[in-house]
C-alpha cells in the first residue's frame, strides 16, 4: 500500500476509534442515506451497478446495526430497532428488485428520524446504548 494511502487508512481507523458510540451511529445513519440516494440515482439513470453498489452498502449498514444490539440491556428499544432495521433491509431489497426509487423515497424520514434521535443524544450520554462490544470477527468497514 503507498505511504499516502497508509496515513489516510490510519487517519480514519483513528477517527472511527475516537467517535462516541452516538456519533458512530449517527454515521452509519448518514451513510445509509448517502448509500440509498446513490441507489436511487443508479434507478432512475439504469445504472445497474450503481443502483446494486448503493443497495448493497446501505443493507450492510443495517445488517450491523441488527447485529450489535445488545437485546438483554436494550429491552424494548432494542427489540423495536432489531424490528425497524430488519424492514429497512425488506424494504430496500425490494425497492432494489422492483427498482422502484418512490419506496426508497419512503424510508429517508425513517432513516432521518432516527438520526435525528441520536443526534440529539446529550454528550454525558453519547457512550451509553443497547449495543454490544463487538464480537470477533465482527467488523464493519465505514470506508464501503
Amino acid at each position: 500500500m503507498p505511504p499516502a494511502k497508509r496515513a489516510y487508512a490510519a487517519y480514519r481507523s483513528a477517527e472511527v476509534e475516537t467517535l462516541t458510540q452516538r456519533d458512530l451511529i449517527v454515521k452509519l445513519y448518514q451513510g445509509a442515506e448517502r448509500f440509498l440516494v446513490q441507489c436511487q440515482m443508479g434507478m432512475r439513470n439504469g445504472d445497474l451497478e450503481q443502483m446494486t453498489t448503493g443497495s448493497t452498502k446501505a443493507k450492510r449498514i443495517f445488517i450491523e446495526l441488527v447485529s450489535t444490539l445488545n437485546m438483554e440491556v436494550g429491552g424494548e428499544i432494542a427489540v423495536n430497532l432489531r424490528n425497524l432495521y430488519l424492514f429497512l433491509i425488506a424494504e430496500i431489497t425490494a425497492a432494489h428488485v422492483e427498482r422502484d426509487p418512490a419506496r426508497i423515497d419512503a424510508l429517508m424520514p425513517v432513516i432521518a428520524t432516527l438520526r435525528e434521535a441520536w443526534q440529539g443524544i446529550p454528550d454525558g450520554e453519547a457512550n451509553v446504548s443497547s449495543l454490544s462490544q463487538p464480537q470477533s470477527g465482527c467488523t464493519f468497514n465505514m470506508r464501503m
